[in-house]
């Protein structure tokens, strides 16, 4: 056979690159997952993948998956061998995806308008950006949250610092009002990997995502269109997280901030979020001494002994640190 032809035929029958996966994280979700899913099947873009990531469910939602997926061939399931939580779950949608952009959705909430990810497909098309960011509506709260700096293409390193306000606190944490190409996801998925394997991480990941994706990214647009509906509800992990679990959480998150602002440019980040942390512990801390982990008190030992030496303290944040380290000691 003529090499050309079959090069012809490699080409012809091998399976198209969509241009957008879509990848879901699902644990449990038997009583929202077709609504879901059917948001996304319902959209004018035709040409997407969609990632079900079925973190090892006990319910019905891995049955659900299945027959939505006989008559859908976009639809790709990834079973977790056992529950790995959100942060692994979100790992294996970047990995399984094949799109050049991906896009987050959480199980319990759907897009919006039909034309959303069509809407979306144009601006990746006449602007190119790394990220697209949109608005979205939050049905607890009965409100629109507006993307920020709408219709403004922003490069680093504004980029970046956009992510804080004023009192260098991130303000910008959701990694699910995003589509980000693959490449920048793959690059924040490499920093964040031995975090992703240990299996410690339940909540805040989601600014831990945000931040490496906003410093990787060259580019970004943020645009005037409601995209995506976000549904609290009471299966949600936010409404069943324990203390105890939460704030190491807020500590795991605390020591990846470490890594993540090492430069000079960086500081003032990083103490804001030193600041956020031993006022949190100030209030907090009576009820995690009651679990007795030493662990979790040998860190909180170490940070605020970190924060009297290596930094200017308030007269205020000296009274919470030696107050801590008096009911650790």
């Amino acid at each position: 056979m003529c090499p050309y032809i079959f090069l012809f035929f490699i080409f012809k029958y091998r399976r198209k690159r969509p241009k957008i996966s879509i990848f879901l994280p699902i644990y449990n979700k038997e009583k929202y997952i077709i609504k879901c899913i059917q948001s996304i099947q319902n959209q004018t873009l035709k040409d997407l993948e969609i990632i079900a990531i079925n973190d090892n469910s006990n319910d019905s939602t891995l049955e659900k998956l299945i027959t939505l997926a006989k008559s859908d061939k976009r639809i790709k399931i990834v079973n977790n061998d056992k529950n790995h939580g959100l942060l692994y779950s979100r790992a294996m949608g970047i990995l399984n995806s094949s799109g050049e952009y991906l896009m987050n959705v959480d199980p319990d909430d759907i897009l919006n308008d039909n034309d959303s990810l069509e809407y979306l497909n144009n601006q990746t098309i006449l602007f190119n950006a790394d990220i697209i960011s949109f608005d979205i509506y939050n049905k607890r709260q009965n409100k629109t949250f507006k993307c920020q700096n709408n219709d403004i293409i922003q490069k680093q390193p504004k980029l970046f610092d956009s992510l804080f306000n004023e009192n260098n606190i991130i303000n910008d944490y959701l990694i699910w009002n995003k589509l980000i190409k693959k490449h920048i996801f793959q690059k924040a998925y490499e920093f964040f990997k031995k975090e992703i394997y240990n299996g410690k991480w339940n909540y805040y990941e989601d600014d831990i995502w945000n931040i490496l994706v906003n410093r990787y990214a060259k580019s970004k647009l943020c645009v005037n269109k409601l995209v995506y509906i976000y549904n609290y509800n009471n299966d949600s992990l936010l409404s069943k997280r324990l203390d105890i679990i939460e704030f190491k959480n807020v500590i795991y998150r605390h020591e990846m901030y470490k890594k993540l602002f090492t430069t000079k440019n960086d500081e003032k980040y990083f103490i804001a979020e030193y600041h956020n942390l031993i006022n949190r512990l100030n209030w907090s801390i009576k009820s995690i001494l009651l679990i007795n982990d030493n662990e979790l008190n040998r860190k909180i030992k170490k940070i605020c002994k970190l924060f009297l030496s290596n930094y200017n303290c308030s007269i205020t944040d000296m009274n919470y640190i030696n107050k801590i380290l008096k009911l650790i000691n």
